[in-house]
């Protein structure tokens, strides 16, 4: 019993000490509130000394696409319906009428930009080809190979992602020869699905006739929007800090609104968008909320992430089961490279959220400790989204080559140098490539187990 108590006041003191570290890193850059919308944060990196003799000469990349537009432009629904309607009985203070303009300018600059990469994402791609070049200059100086494969979904954010990091990549080095290639045939490794039947579990009935029907009803709207109506429930957080200051009555605004969390969060969502066009010169986050705000609303999406698309307890197995295409392809392309008549200098992929962090789960490395735990556990166990999945997040496997023909890889998450559980490495953070490829395929056997077992093996 002694033992039992001592073990959990250590779960409750790593998870307020993970509470307050989400706090203080909010607290000294509120965008990271924004999850996996966060734009690409890049700190000065050092790397681990090869060991002697090896000098790199390929690399196997995955990239995210950068920082891009919401996908929609209804995310602020809820406040400009609220603020219009708030307005119109002339209950806006200032500070009210200033965030409603925010708001709405935000909303107006994705409206037909829905989903399409941003300047910044653009930039941070081109610098994540430039510092690839001058962080390994070896690999684009080798007299051998001249050949960039790029594969990208076919999704144009990441078209043009890649066209940013290519060309940025033949500027720094342009005896380089580019192929570009995007159809729905590497779409299976690029951006494989995720809804994977369970092993033992039905699949979800299709919806009835009936269901469909009252679907239809309620998309085919009139033009005209409804009346504004008050937001049931209750709201989980005190907002008052938030509100007092957008209103000249805030009891009689509350009577309007309703329950205020609906009208709040759609505030939030504009405010995370702001990094990523950060040409129009709005900061939401800083003007208006405070970082225990943020936080409230960050911290359910960050776990929403962890159970979508990480290694969580409850989805882990099928993300490692759908993910094993990619690692596939980075195994198969290295070997190629590999072959003593390949002049390949690179092989990049350009694609998405869902795809790379499941691949960072396959390898064990979505978590920095290396970790597996139920998904509402993410934001107290110290997983943050905003490290571990933002806009540009990237794979990149850099090869090494010594005389002797041996080859060495180190794994690079976000560039910055990882250890790969289960797999023992020669020095520091590289593996003798084919103890890392046995791991690897060792891992997809192990993820495709259950299914081969059910008989739903691909």
């Amino acid at each position: 019993m002694k033992k039992l108590i001592i073990l959990l006041a250590m779960a409750l003191c790593i998870s307020a000490n993970a509470q307050d570290e989400a706090l203080r890193l909010i607290t000294e850059n509120p965008d990271r509130a924004a999850n996996n919308m966060h734009s690409y944060e890049f700190n000065p990196i050092v790397d681990t000394k090869a060991p002697k003799g090896f000098k790199p000469f390929y690399i196997s990349h995955y990239g995210r696409h950068g920082s891009r537009y919401e996908q929609n432009s209804t995310f602020a629904r809820a406040a400009l319906s609220g603020f219009a309607y708030l307005d119109s009985l002339d209950m806006l203070t200032e500070t009210g009428k200033a965030l409603y303009a925010d708001v709405k300018a935000v909303v107006d600059a994705h409206v037909g930009m829905e989903g399409s990469l941003t300047p910044r994402g653009a930039k941070e791609h081109q610098m994540l080809a430039q510092r690839m070049v001058k962080r390994f200059p070896e690999v684009f100086k080798n007299k051998n190979r001249w050949e960039v494969n790029s594969f990208s979904s076919t999704n144009f954010r990441c078209i043009v992602s890649m066209c940013n990091f290519t060309n940025a990549l033949n500027e720094e080095s342009p005896r380089q020869e580019f192929t570009y290639t995007s159809a729905e045939r590497f779409m299976r490794y690029i951006n494989p699905s995720l809804n994977i039947p369970r092993p033992g579990v039905p699949p979800p009935p299709p919806p009835s006739a009936e269901q469909l029907a009252r679907y239809r009803s309620s998309s085919s709207s009139s033009s005209a929007p409804a009346p504004f109506a008050p937001s049931p429930g209750i709201p989980g957080y005190d907002f008052t800090r938030f509100l007092t200051p957008l209103f000249k009555d805030l009891d009689a605004a509350l009577s309007v609104l309703g329950n205020p969390e609906p009208f709040v969060k759609a505030c939030y969502t504009a405010g995370g968008l702001c990094q990523v066009i950060d040409f129009m010169g709005i900061d939401i986050y800083r003007k208006y909320f405070v970082p225990e705000e943020l936080v409230y609303f960050w911290y359910s999406g960050n776990d929403s992430i962890y159970r979508m698309w990480g290694g969580s307890v409850e989805n882990g197995d099928v993300i490692r089961y759908a993910i094993r295409p990619l690692m596939m392809d980075f195994i198969e392309k290295a070997d190629a490279a590999m072959q003593p008549d390949s002049h390949r200098t690179a092989d990049l992929r350009f694609g998405h959220d869902t795809s790379v962090l499941p691949l960072f789960a396959l390898m064990g490395v979505d978590d920095p400790q290396n970790r597996v735990f139920p998904y509402q556990t993410a934001h107290e166990m110290g997983w943050y989204a905003f490290f571990q999945i933002p806009m540009a997040t990237n794979c990149q496997m850099i090869f090494y080559q010594n005389n002797k023909g041996e080859v060495l890889t180190k794994v690079l998450y976000n560039e910055k140098e990882i250890l790969i559980p289960g797999v023992e490495p020669v020095s520091g953070p590289y593996y003798r490539w084919e103890d890392l490829k046995a791991h690897f395929i060792k891992l997809c056997d192990e993820a495709a187990a259950p299914w081969r077992r059910a008989g739903i093996f691909n």
